[in-house]
Parts: structure tokens; sequence; C-alpha cells
């Protein structure tokens, strides 16, 4: 096991004069031996604790979806012994991710922090902002939850119903049987451990308002937030600490009623909620507090049935280029009537149908879904449109020679800052921590676009991505989840929009991204037909691919290199000298052996002849949709000679992202974005998978997608 030390508790003090601190935070407390195999996290915590509401109110301000493991006083710290090793009360709550198990309220928000920009940080990042926000998240956390925390116990135990009423609210079932029948125990080891002594509750009161009258001093000069001028980690304390006393209806914890404390602890609420610091919380709870998120629903835990099954569709695709082998060379043309398809495997053939873009077309593919997603893009037009020139080159003049570059710093400085990072953890979530994580961020950096919240913008990318390219049955409610995405996106790009323009107007300087520069294009006497709309759908197909083909085929890259140790060795070597042409290689061929997509969907509404450069013709009737399997292309010995050999030195025409027309438009970013997140977990002193389902790709998938994929280092 592996922590911090337990803080020692400052001066009770809210004065900020003569002060100087550095770095005040204390070091992230986690615990290291741990296993969790869940595809989202959980949250152990307490029923009744304002530090659980700390931890619980950060996840919903970044849309966590997460489990959430609740147990009454005395029993949650049981569970947390089991958990870290210690079952002390300021170790509640635990967060246990795939990766690292996080506790106390305060690593909970720093580990949040660690990836967000300072103006979205709890903690604010100057020091001299950090040390004010974090002497009254400290005073707040300790003193005055201790004094909240001893009033309302003190007023409760006066009635075995009403305190009874309270603890057993939101727990298990079986803990509710226990404080039934062991009530008194519990009683005792509460009072004994906040030291209510058969105290009057008035005591404790006389404390609580210690701490509101300091609060209400604070504000006394018009601020609306306890520091600075905005929402901060002092803030969200004092809020969540003070609601046992106050009652606001968005508390997200378990709290009595009116109904259900005395008369005296009612009219001590409402007097409470009268002060400046009682408004100030109910304020906070009404503007700063999300509730009622549509987060989905908790994935249930596949069974016995469906991991074995999983393990077993693991290992059939884990050799897939002698699949691709035989089919290119037994089978150069299957057609499969009952299904209306064709699939084409051999290079030449591949090349033809690609190339022949008039017979096989793309808009009865993916048009429709972009239309409904809001997203009309270039890339789901043919050539007959003449919105696909057009939007095409408007796009195309929007980027600049030294784009890679730029994209290549933001990936390679980002990523090894994640990795940096997780180094005392001994695990990585290349996934959740490392892919998400950077790619969120060039989405911001390079396009323009940044999250409103990281997981709403995951949600975006995943759902739009899976219905465009991979809903091949018509599944209704993908599709209608993908539609809600792109209208929710839709309205934020828009946004973005009518923010550069009002800067434009007042005479601003615009920061320089594909967004902003489109925007600017637009002004061009030469591109008069550039509505917003026009910038709108092509910014968003542009970044519908970026996150779900990228993530997955950094997963996918390690998946095959692991598997192969000598080839492995080369590309480690390559990592850490920073050679990036030499860890591409690497890549392309692990992806020319475990492919992202082995091939894309084209349509002929005509009966189609090809031939390729061989003798014989093939055809194909009218109607029917096409796949080139370009990973079959891939291992056509013409092309590719040996093509059952791992050679990272190939100088062959590679197919992973498309060919002619509509080859994916990002892969140049692609052959950036991938080699550098792969890089950067080979450069991981000792890397390796981790055991169980966590280090298969697909081991904890949702549907197509890689949903964690752990790596474990020295």
């Amino acid at each position: 096991m592996e922590m911090t030390s337990v803080r020692t508790k400052q001066q009770n003090s809210i004065k900020h004069k003569g002060m100087s601190k550095k770095n005040v935070l204390n070091p992230i407390k986690f615990h290291r031996s741990f296993t969790y195999s869940r595809r989202v996290p959980t949250l152990v915590c307490t029923n009744t604790s304002g530090l659980s509401e700390v931890a619980r109110w950060v996840l919903d301000l970044n849309q966590i979806l997460h489990i959430e493991e609740v147990h009454p006083p005395i029993i949650s710290e049981q569970k947390i012994k089991v958990i870290i090793g210690t079952g002390k009360s300021v170790d509640n709550p635990v967060f246990i991710q795939t990766d690292r198990l996080i506790y106390t309220a305060e690593s909970i928000i720093q580990d949040f922090d660690a990836t967000l920009p300072d103006s979205k940080r709890l903690f604010p990042a100057n020091s001299d902002g950090q040390s004010k926000v974090y002497d009254l998240y400290e005073l707040f956390t300790t003193t005055f939850n201790d004094s909240v925390q001893r009033y309302r116990y003190a007023e409760l135990f006066r009635s075995k119903k009403n305190a009874l009423t309270l603890l057993k609210k939101n727990v298990p079932f079986s803990d509710r049987l226990k404080y039934d029948f062991g009530y008194g125990g519990y009683k005792k080891k509460i009072s004994r451990k906040l030291g209510l002594d058969n105290k009057d509750a008035v005591v404790f009161l006389v404390e609580v308002k210690k701490i509101f009258n300091q609060v209400d001093e604070l504000l006394g000069d018009g601020r609306k937030y306890l520091v600075g001028n905005r929402f901060s980690a002092a803030d969200l304390a004092f809020a969540a600490i003070a609601a046992p006393v106050l009652l606001p209806v968005e508390y997200g914890g378990a709290q009595t009623k009116f109904n259900e404390i005395s008369e005296e602890f009612r009219q001590e609420i409402i007097a409470l909620r009268a002060t400046p610091a009682g408004q100030f919380v109910l304020k906070m709870y009404q503007e700063e507090r999300p509730i009622n998120l549509d987060l989905g629903a908790i994935p249930k835990r596949p069974n016995v049935i469906k991991r074995a099954l999983n393990r077993l569709l693991v290992k059939l695709t884990s050799n897939q280029g002698s699949l691709f082998y035989m089919l290119q060379k037994k089978f150069p043309v299957i057609k499969i009537g009952f299904a209306k398809i064709a699939v084409v495997t051999r290079h030449d053939l591949v090349v033809d149908v690609l190339d022949r873009d008039e017979d096989f077309t793309i808009k009865e593919i993916n048009a429709k879904k972009m239309a409904d997603q809001k997203g009309t893009f270039f890339l789901g037009m043919d050539r007959d449109n003449p919105q696909f020139d057009r939007e095409r080159n408007f796009v195309r003049k929007a980027t600049h020679k030294d784009d890679l570059d730029r994209i290549r710093n933001y990936v390679r400085n980002h990523a090894d800052a994640i990795c940096e990072n997780v180094r005392p953890y001994g695990k990585l979530d290349v996934v959740q921590t490392l892919n998400y994580n950077v790619l969120l961020g060039v989405l911001d950096d390079y396009f323009g676009v940044p999250a409103p919240v990281k997981s709403q913008m995951k949600k975006w990318q995943r759902t739009m991505f899976y219905d465009l390219f991979l809903n091949f049955t018509g599944n209704k409610e993908k599709h209608e989840a993908a539609v809600n995405s792109g209208k929710e996106r839709t309205a934020w790009v828009r946004s973005l929009i009518d923010e550069s323009k009002r800067k434009l107007s007042q005479g601003e300087t615009l920061d320089d991204n594909l967004l902003n520069r489109l925007i600017l294009m637009q002004r061009e006497p030469e591109n008069d037909w550039v509505d917003d709309d026009v910038i709108r759908r092509n910014i968003g197909g542009l970044l519908t691919g970026l996150q779900e083909t990228t993530s997955k085929a950094v997963i996918f890259s390690l998946q095959e290199l692991f598997k192969r140790p000598e080839e492995l060795k080369g590309a480690i070597t390559a990592a850490k000298a920073y050679d990036m042409d030499v860890v591409k290689g690497y890549v392309y061929e692990a992806l020319r052996f475990n492919p992202v997509q082995p091939g894309v969907l084209r349509f002929c509404e005509t009966k189609q002849f090809i031939k390729g450069s061989g003798k014989k013709t093939y055809s194909i009737k009218g109607n029917r949709k096409v796949m080139p399997l370009t990973s079959g292309a891939m291992f056509d010995p013409v092309t590719f000679p040996e093509p059952k050999k791992f050679n990272p030195n190939r100088d062959s025409r590679y197919m992973n992202w498309g060919f002619a027309l509509h080859e994916c438009y990002g892969k140049y970013i692609n052959s950036v974005t991938i080699p550098e997140l792969v890089a950067a977990v080979l450069r991981l002193d000792g890397v390796s998978n981790a055991k169980g389902s966590v280090g298969r790709g697909s081991g904890l998938n949702m549907g197509p997608f890689p949903n964690n994929y752990v790596v474990t280092f020295n």
C-alpha cells in the first residue's frame, strides 16, 4: 500500500493577511494494490458525509457516470479499511478507476483538476489564489465539518426514529438491518468518534455559527464567490459541508426532511438559511450544483457466457493476417446475395473499385445519416455534387504547412505530461486517461472546438461516429442517440462561432485555430457563398472521426506489438529515442495485422464489372453495397512482399485510412497523433499489458470501441 501522510489541521482563521504558502496542496492519496474491471468508476462513500458530497459534486461537475457504493457511518469506515488498509473518517470517500484508486475529497478534486485548464480548476494553479482557496477549503473540511456533524448528530440522537431515518437512507439492505438491530452500538461509536459526550447540541451550534459569521464577513463586500471571480473548491466545500444544517433540495446525499427533525432543529435551520452565508450556500446549490444529469444507464456487468464469448472473440481475431491473406488469395470477390453485398479483397480489385468513385458511390452509405445529425460533410458527398470540391477546397485552404508540427508538439507534450503524472500509480488506462484527454485537447487547441464538458464531448463523438460508420443494421436507438448528439453539438459549435464573431466585431484578435481560420476566410470576397452553417458542418465533420478512430488505432497498435516481443523491443527503442518515423513504421505495420476497420463501404446503383490488373472479370449486380477490404489488399504479395512477415520498414502504400477520393481526411493528422500516443506509452519503463480483461483492448469495450485498456509499468 502506498499513501501520503494525513494532513494536519490548520488555524481556524480565514483571514489571509500575512499568509505565504508554496504548493499548499497535499500529494494525492492513492492505494496501489487493487484490481478493478468495471466500465465506469465507483465512488465508495458515506451517505451522511459532507466530504462525500464534495466528491459527488466534483463528479457531477465533470459529468462522470459512476457507480455509487454508499454505506452509513462506521460501516463505511470498515469498508474503506478493507479497500485501502485504513478506516479513518478523513479517508472518506474513495474513488476507484481502472488505473488508480484515489481517496479523500481533496485528492479527488486534484485528480480532476490535473486534466483541466486553469480556468476550470477548483484549486487555482497560481500560488496566491491556490493558497487562499486552500486555506478556506481546509477550514471548511476540518473544523467546520466537525462542528456541523457534531451539531447534526447531537440533534438527531434525541430521537431514535429520526436518527435511523437518516442513517438508513440510500444504503444497502444489509446495512439497514445492521442499524435496525445494532442501533445502540452504532450510536455509541458515532458519539465517541465525534466527541459528543452527552453535550447539548447548542454547544456545537455555537461553533457552526462562528464559521457562518466569518463567511458573512467575507461576503460583506458583495463578492459573488469566496475567492476571486469564479467558483472554486472553497465555495464547493462550504456549501457541501453546510448542507446538512440548511437542507438544500439539490443536495446529492442522504439528508433529513423538515418532518424528520425536531422543532428546535427546524427553527435553527431557518435562522441559518436567513444569514448571508446561508443564502450563499443555497445559491451555490441552485447555480453551481449540477442535478438531473442524463448520463445514461450504468453499464451492466457481462455474465459468464458473455465474458467467455468476448475472450473467444479476442482470440479469434488475434491472427487476422492469415485470414486476410487467405481471402485475397482464394476469394478475390465474395458475393453475399441475401445481404446484397459484395466483398472485394485483392489489392488491384480494391483499387479498381475505389478509383471508380462515380460507379461506386458513397452518398447512399452515410449522407442521410450525416444530414440527420445536422452534419452534412463533403466526405459524405460524391463527385457529382458541386459542393464536394467547393467545400473540400475551402477547408483545405484553412490548413497550414506547419500544422502537423503544431499538433505533434501538443500531443507529445501532453501525452508525456500525463504519463509522468501517472508514474506513481504504476498503471495507465490508455483510453480514458491518455487518449481521450489528449485528443479532446487537440479538438480545443488545433480545431478550436473545446469540450463544454469532457464527458459530453466524448459522448457526442462516440455516438455520432458509431452511427455513421458502424451502424450496419440501422439500429434505431443508436441512430437516435447520434441525432440527439448532433443537435447538441450543433448548438455548441454555433455558440463558438457567434462568440468569435462577437470578438471580431469588437476589434479583438482571434486565437489561431481551424475554426477561427474558417471564420476569417468567410470574410473574403470569393467566399461570399460561405455561411455559418457551412463552417459548422465542415468543422463538425473533421471532428467526428478523431476521437474513436485514433484511440482504437492506438490500442490496436499496442495490442499487436505486445504480442511480438522482438518487434516491441525495436518500437520501444525508437520511442525512447523520439525517432517518430521508425515508430510510425511499427504502428502502420501493426495496424495492417490488427486493423481498426478492415474495409470501407460503397454502393453501386447499376451492374458493374471489375477486373483490376488480372485476366478475369468479376460482375457485381446493381443495387448492391460493396466492401473493398483494404486489409485484404494489404496482404496481397504483389504490393506487400512477404505479407505474413511483420516488417516496419516497408515502402508499400498502406490503406489503413482508405484510398482514393474519400480517403480519410485526417490521415495526415493520424500519422502524427497515433505514433506519438503509442510512443508515449512505450516510453514507460517495463510497460506491459495489465492482467485480466482490463489488459485487453476489447476486454471492457462498449460496442466496437475499446472503453478501457490498462498497461502496467515500473
